[in-house]
């Protein structure tokens, strides 16, 4: 009965062990995706902010460049700012 028994035990404990050493690491790996989760929305929040602020400097590079008071040079500086802001927008394309 004890020869029974031991290994029975031991498998048991075993068990056991493996059973709540992959509960420990899937609770580890949930609270990781959790976080990643958190700061990919905090980080795709940023992008719009900075998306919002790029798109309103635009218009102000635009409004500018338009005045008739600005010089002929510094309006065309301006457009090809404007050209370079949306050709670097364009390049970072975000999946939602």
């Amino acid at each position: 009965m004890i020869r029974l028994g031991l290994p029975a035990l031991l498998l048991l404990i075993g068990t056991g062990w493996f059973a709540w050493a992959s509960y420990r690491r899937a609770a580890q790996a949930e609270r990781a995706l959790a976080e990643l989760n958190a700061e990919n929305r905090a980080l795709l929040h940023e992008v719009r902010a900075l998306e919002r602020a790029i798109a309103a400097a635009e218009q102000g590079l635009r409004t500018l460049s338009s005045h008739p008071s600005v010089p002929r040079d510094v309006a065309v500086a301006v457009d090809l700012t404007l050209a370079d802001v949306r050709r670097l927008v364009e390049r970072k394309e975000l999946d939602d």
